[in-house]
């Protein structure tokens, strides 16, 4: 699963019905900032949007420069199959993804976080596909196929300045990350091109709503029209679900409300020529993932407890999960080896009441942004450059505007 869009699989054994290979890639990238570092007001509380950067000057103007990891990251992976019949097999795979190539401006460690961010197995056959193991989730992945049309090779938004990780692409201006997730999957065959997947996976808390007594729920319907011998059209809808719960402000009972959310993609590809745009709408489901929770102090997925409706002068509730929507977009076209890739991406967030009457609080209003992406490919090596504006603006009039410029090379197998 994942993001191996370009690997070869390197097949190490392949004989009495067992197969075992290795994917992975290895990669850096050079990527220079240049813009306005995170916004400083003092009388109020930014929630969402910042890169919590450090290496602002005098006017807060920002320019720094870093060796990063790319949207996908270093990894590795090593995948087994079994045909148990000739209509049955087996299939496990485990993936592991380097946190980043960098040292967080400190002296370099003696040793990197490892994710296991993959690990799974299956069993397929005519029935279809059954998956169980930790993956990465249904809804979003439609728009991380968009997003890897510019960004498979590529960093993009680095998610956070000066933190090991790897970088977001476009994600938080458009496109959802489908982050790795226990859970049990089935896809359905593709029966005149429409699909079915339904998904039951580990539920997400928050450190408000930490009650999660039922699994996230899951699930896609997709269409796919095959356009001579290599085109063809890709239409998705995917949707969550999650019921997350609370003890009461009396300690006597408790409350309840549901996260939930709903995406539709489609995609042209034909010849050299590959388009995709989407947009979704959900209650609760953030800018980058599901229950997005940055910082527990202000988190972004719902809003604060507490403060008074002057209106009225009644308690405000808190608590309340955010409603979240994104459009996103990319178009590239491929000449033998040689990819040009140019899209944008939108993604805002609206305002509870709780947030309006708190003056304290800036929430934030919107991520925009366009970019352009180079890649050319030399065998299993892809090189790459890349330019991206983003601009971040909160309800109290905070605003900040940031160029990401690079170059980096990904070897693949």
């Amino acid at each position: 699963m994942g993001s191996r869009l370009a690997s070869a699989e390197v097949v190490l054994h392949d004989a009495d019905g067992w197969r075992f290979y290795t994917t992975g890639r290895g990669e850096a990238h050079y990527q220079v900032i240049q813009g306005d570092g995170d916004p400083h007001n003092l009388n109020n509380k930014l929630v969402g949007g910042q890169i919590q950067n450090s290496s602002q000057d005098q006017n807060n103007k920002l320019f720094d420069s870093r060796i990063r990891s790319g949207f996908v990251g270093t990894q590795i992976g090593f995948g087994l199959s079994n045909k148990f019949t000739e209509t049955l097999e087996g299939r496990a795979f485990v993936g592991l993804w380097l946190n980043g190539i960098d040292s967080h401006k400190g002296n370099p460690p003696y040793s990197k976080p490892i994710d296991a961010r993959e690990g799974w197995g299956s069993l397929n056959g005519p029935f279809g596909t059954f998956l169980f193991g930790r993956t990465f989730s249904i809804f979003g992945s439609a728009s991380g196929e968009v997003n890897a049309y510019a960004y498979e090779f590529a960093v993009g938004n680095p998610c956070l300045a000066e933190a090991e990780t790897i970088a977001c692409g476009s994600v938080g201006a458009g496109p959802i990350y489908a982050a790795p997730n226990a859970q049990l999957r089935y896809m359905s065959p593709r029966l005149a091109g429409i699909q079915l997947q339904a998904a039951l996976a580990d539920p997400s808390s928050t450190p408000d709503y930490q009650i999660t007594t039922y699994p996230r729920l899951e699930g896609e319907l997709s269409y796919q029209l095959a356009l001579g011998e290599s085109g063809r059209v890709i239409v998705k809808g995917q949707g969550f679900m999650q019921n997350l719960a609370k003890v009461n402000g009396m300690q006597n009972g408790t409350v309840s409300t549901t996260a939930w959310g709903g995406m539709g993609v489609a995609r042209l590809e034909v010849g050299g020529l590959r388009v995709g745009g989407g947009a979704w709408t959900s209650k609760g489901g953030g800018t980058h993932v599901i229950l997005q929770q940055d910082d527990p102090g202000k988190p972004l997925a719902h809003d604060l407890p507490g403060g008074t409706n002057p209106m009225t002068g009644e308690p405000l509730p808190g608590d309340q999960l955010r409603m979240f929507k994104g459009f996103f977009g990319n178009a590239v076209y491929t000449f033998r080896w040689t990819s040009l890739a140019v899209g944008g991406g939108t993604t805002s967030v609206q305002e509870t009441l709780s947030d309006a009457l708190t003056p304290s609080v800036s929430l934030l209003r919107q991520n925009l942004e366009f970019h352009a992406v180079l890649t050319q490919r030399i065998y299993a090596m892809y090189l790459s450059a890349e330019f991206m504006h983003w601009t971040s603006e909160w309800y109290r009039g905070e605003k900040q505007t940031l160029n990401f410029i690079g170059a980096g090379s990904t070897f693949v197998w």
